[in-house]
């Protein structure tokens, strides 16, 4: 347990992209566990794997939780089915990169992991406090949904009118995508995987919580750029109203040859001067 906790962190400490790093993680610790497995099963000792996969995963009793308090982090990097794995690090990627220029690669590792930790806690509460799900046993939890949840609901509150484009469907909003997949995960929680649903549910929750968070702290920012950017709107046209017109008025040259007339071109003031060399331009 130390060990794959322990290839995590190298893993996430690496330089580099944050949102690859979860990927690269994921990928290599299904690779491990896959190599694992077939090795055991060849030696005939599977049961050494189904052993070490259920210390690792997240447990539904309180019991099994305070034995291994690890699996509230492990849980969320391991998959058993290649498709599973798949799915999760393509919404992921595609879902991650739409808001990581927004909120910067250690808040998209923060906004996974906080949400897998939300999942484990609402797949926890649900199945220890809902006789619904109590009835079905004790239960096991895996996989990165929870924090990809989170990531998809997340990027569909900060940027709900951004469109992907989809096969059969064409241009659609992420904000209907992520709609339609929470709504499918709250129907599921009858169904199979009720503990995995929920957990899904969790992430969303999660991802929408940080989201709102994230906005109401950028909005200070965003209030101050428009301000600063109407300051320079109305300075510039209090400039541009003070700025010398194109041409000079008949009246006004009148009034400056007249007063070189009666005192000489040296009586002109240096903005007079100005506006009689602009006049002669002007006549040139």
């Amino acid at each position: 347990m130390r060990s794959i906790l322990t290839d995590i962190k190298n893993i996430l400490q690496q330089p580099g992209n944050g949102l690859m790093k979860i990927i690269v993680a994921n990928g290599a610790i299904f690779i491990a566990l896959m190599i694992a497995r077939v090795g055991l099963l060849i030696a005939g000792e599977s049961g050494l794997f189904d052993a070490f996969f259920a210390q690792v995963s997240l447990p539904s009793t309180l019991d099994l939780i305070i034995q291994r308090p690890w699996s509230l982090i492990t849980y969320f990097f391991l998959h058993i089915e290649i498709f599973h794995l798949i799915f999760n690090m393509m919404f992921l990627y595609w879902f991650g990169t739409i808001i990581q220029d927004f909120i910067g690669n250690k808040r998209l590792v923060q906004l996974f992991f906080y949400g897998g930790l939300a999942g484990a806690a609402a797949f926890i509460l649900a199945m220890n406090t809902v006789s619904f799900f109590i009835a079905k046993g004790p239960n096991f939890l895996n996989g990165a949904s929870a924090g990809v949840f989170a990531v998809v609901v997340a990027a569909a509150t900060i940027r709900p009118n951004y469109q992907v484009h989809l096969l059969l469907l064409g241009q659609v909003r992420i904000k209907y995508i992520a709609a339609f997949y929470v709504l499918w995960s709250f129907i599921e929680t009858t169904g199979s995987n009720a503990g995995g649903n929920i957990a899904h549910l969790g992430g969303a929750i999660l991802g929408f919580i940080f989201a709102k968070n994230f906005l109401a702290a950028s909005k200070p920012q965003a209030i101050f750029e428009i301000k600063i950017k109407e300051f320079a709107q109305v300075v510039n046209q209090q400039f541009q109203a003070r700025k010398e017109p194109e041409t000079v008025p008949e009246d006004e040259l009148n009034a400056i040859l007249d007063k070189i007339s009666q005192s000489g071109y040296d009586s002109l003031s240096d903005y007079e001067q100005k506006r009689l060399f602009k006049a002669s331009q002007k006549n040139d």
